[in-house]
C-alpha cells in the first residue's frame, strides 16, 4: 500500500480546490506522506482553506520536477497541451473531465504514452446512485432510457457573473461538453450508441457565447437513449428514467435516491462523499488494485460522439 506520494496540480480553482482537500483527507486517514505543489499562472496567494498543503508554487512548466501523480484540473481547452508538457514528469494522471474540449485525433494520442495511466474523471460513476443502478440493471430487459440535467447557469456559482466564468465561453464546448458527466454515466450503464442524433444550440436569453442546449438520442440493437441538456432551467435536476420490461426505474441523482417497483430508496449522499470515492479510487489505481474505468480512448470516444 502507498506510504509516501508526491502530487502537483495544474490549476487551483473551485474544482482543484475540491481534489486537493480531499486527497490531503484521504491520505490523512490512510497515514500517507503526502507532498502537495502547484503550478499556478499568477503568484497570487492561496485561498486560505488550502495555502497549508501546498509546499512549492511554479510559473514555469521548466521549473517542475518529477512526480507520483498530476492532477490537471486546469481549463478543459488547455488539458491536451498540458498533457504533452508534463507526459515525461509522473506515471498517473488525474484529468478533470472532459479530456479536452474537442475530440482528439490519432495523431494527437500518440502523445500519452504508454508506460503511463491516465484516468479521466468521471465523479458521477461514484455515486451510490450509479452503482446501485449498475447493480439493477443487471438483470432487466432495457427499452429505453430518458435522461435529463438542467439547472439555471447564473446560479453555479454564488456571488460570481456567470457571463464571466469558463462555462459561458465558447471556448468551454457548451453545455454537451460541460455536462459530459451525463454521457459518460450512460454510455457506462448502456455502451456506446451504434447510430445517433445531436442537437446543441444557443436558444436561450443567458448573456454567453457558448451553446445552453443539446439533445441527443442514441440507438443500439434492441434500445434507445435520450438525453437532455441545459444551462437554463430554474430548478436543479438531474435523472434518469429507465423503462424496463416489468418496471420504470427513476435515478436521482440530486436528490440520491431511486424508485423501484413504485418504492423510492433514498441512498443519503451529497457531493464531496462521491468526490471522496473517486479519491480513494484513484489511490487503488495507483497502487495496481483496480483498473482504469475511464481511460484516454473512452473518453476521447465520447468526445468524437459530442463533438467539440
Amino acid at each position: 500500500m502507498l506510504n509516501k506520494l508526491k502530487v502537483l496540480f495544474i490549476g487551483v480553482g473551485s474544482i482543484g480546490k475540491r481534489h486537493l482537500k480531499n486527497i490531503v483527507t484521504v491520505a490523512n486517514s490512510c497515514n500517507i506522506d503526502l507532498t502537495i505543489d502547484a503550478l499556478r499562472s499568477s503568484f497570487k496567494p492561496l485561498d486560505e482553506d488550502i495555502k497549508e498543503y501546498v509546499s512549492t508554487q511554479y510559473m514555469n512548466y521548466e521549473d517542475i520536477s518529477n512526480y507520483d501523480c498530476v492532477f490537471i484540473t486546469n481549463p478543459t481547452y488547455m488539458h491536451f497541451d498540458t498533457i504533452k508538457k508534463l507526459k515525461n514528469k509522473a506515471k498517473y494522471f488525474f484529468i478533470e473531465k472532459p479530456l479536452d474540449s474537442k475530440p482528439l485525433s490519432d495523431e494527437e494520442l500518440k502523445v500519452f504514452d504508454k508506460k503511463n495511466i491516465y484516468y479521466v474523471a468521471c465523479p458521477l460513476r461514484h455515486t451510490k446512485v450509479f452503482k446501485t443502478l449498475q447493480n439493477i440493471l443487471k438483470d432487466k430487459k432495457v427499452y429505453c432510457a430518458r435522461a435529463i440535467c438542467s439547472s439555471y447557469l447564473p446560479n453555479w456559482r454564488k456571488d460570481v457573473d456567470y457571463r464571466k466564468i469558463y462555462s459561458a465561453k465558447k471556448e468551454s464546448g457548451g453545455v454537451k461538453v460541460d455536462l459530459i458527466h451525463d454521457f459518460d454515466y450512460l454510455f457506462s450503464l448502456f455502451g456506446l450508441p451504434k447510430k445517433y442524433s445531436l442537437y446543441s444550440n444557443k436558444i436561450s436569453n443567458l448573456d454567453i457565447e457558448s451553446c445552453d442546449y443539446t439533445s441527443f438520442i442514441g440507438e443500439y440493437n434492441d434500445m434507445y437513449v435520450e438525453l437532455h441538456l441545459d444551462y437554463f432551467g430554474r430548478g436543479n435536476k438531474r435523472e434518469v428514467e429507465i423503462y424496463t420490461e416489468d418496471d420504470v426505474i427513476i435515478a436521482d441523482f440530486v436528490n440520491s435516491k431511486i424508485r423501484v417497483n413504485n418504492v423510492w430508496e433514498n441512498l443519503s449522499q451529497e457531493r464531496n462523499d462521491y468526490c471522496i470515492d473517486e479519491i480513494k479510487y484513484f489511490l487503488l489505481l495507483i497502487n495496481n488494485e483496480v483498473n482504469n474505468i475511464n481511460d484516454i480512448n473512452y473518453a476521447n470516444n465520447i468526445l468524437k460522439i459530442i463533438g467539440g
